[in-house]
């Protein structure tokens, strides 16, 4: 997950709220480090920064090894002590495909390719099969 394809699925409906939490407490680079790093996980937060038991600090390095300890801090101020929830955006990833798809799709018709070639393609390129293109 880059920053920039972050920042183009956070316009979709289907964009969790909690993507955008990361965004606004982290920053978008920090996000997109989480959502890829681990992926539709709960994380339990250590209650401050640097964490006070054994399990807060290793949790804390962890944070920090993935988004740095600025971010991490950021995170850990906002979460305290509470699960950050960590969304997949496969929905949203869904949604994208699918209006690509569509775009692809009308600008091979206007080409001149058939619906069924284009049908084809489109299911090569996606991995999907002829009834979900």
């Amino acid at each position: 997950m880059t920053p920039e394809l972050l920042a183009e699925l956070a316009r979709y409906p289907a964009f969790p709220p909690s993507a955008a939490t990361l965004i606004h407490v982290a920053g978008i680079d920090a996000a997109a480090k989480l959502i890829s790093a681990w992926p539709g996980q709960d994380v339990p937060m250590p209650a401050v920064p640097g964490g006070t038991l054994a399990a807060g600090r290793r949790l804390w390095q962890r944070l920090a090894d993935v988004v740095g300890t600025d971010a991490a801090t950021h995170l850990v101020q906002h979460y305290a002590g509470t699960d950050m929830l960590i969304p997949n955006l496969k929905m949203v990833i869904q949604q994208r495909a699918h209006e690509l798809i569509r775009y692809e799709f009308d600008a091979m018709i206007r080409a001149g390719v058939s619906g069924r070639v284009a049908v084809f393609e489109l299911g090569i390129k996606y991995q999907m099969t002829r009834k979900t293109i």
